[in-house]
């Protein structure tokens, strides 16, 4: 089963969709407007490095095989899975795949964008995703030994 996260975010003046995750204050990479950081945005970056780890023991890669997306969030975590598999299966240097992520967004996108994917590697190398599979499984309890409860 696949991991969905039903939240949606519109910019409070052109209400363009984008994750403010950036704390307090995330600029619209639309119009420029400062948007408050909501409280169900505090952990974004977390959440979407999250849903990615979870698939990946699930199915030994980021990219579920079938991928429904139902919103804003659901779109995040389809876009940094299919960036995090090629950059573990083809070892693309992060900053090269980032700036390739973002090649054809407008400036203002660019730089959302930039900030986010960064943000999301680090939490991403924090939290170990990175390491192959057998590493990543053998520091979870097995859940038919009876550990951890």
């Amino acid at each position: 089963m696949t991991l969905h996260y039903h939240q949606e975010y519109q910019c409070v003046k052109c209400e363009t969709y984008f994750l403010p995750f950036q704390s307090p204050v995330t600029v619209c990479p639309e119009c420029g407007e400062p948007n408050l950081q909501a409280e169900d945005y505090r952990d974004i970056v977390k959440l979407l490095v999250d849903a990615n780890a979870a698939h990946r023991q699930m199915y030994g890669r980021c990219t579920p095989p079938a991928y429904g997306i139902f919103s804003l969030v659901d779109h995040y975590i389809y876009y940094t899975a299919t960036l995090f598999d090629t950059f573990i299966e083809q070892q693309t240097p992060r900053a090269l795949l980032i700036e390739e992520a973002v090649a054809d967004e407008s400036a203002a996108w660019k730089e959302h964008l930039r900030e986010l994917l960064y943000q999301v590697f680090e939490e991403a190398e924090r939290q170990g995703l990175f390491k192959p599979i057998a590493e990543n499984a053998s520091s979870a309890p097995d859940p038919g030994s009876g550990e951890g409860n």
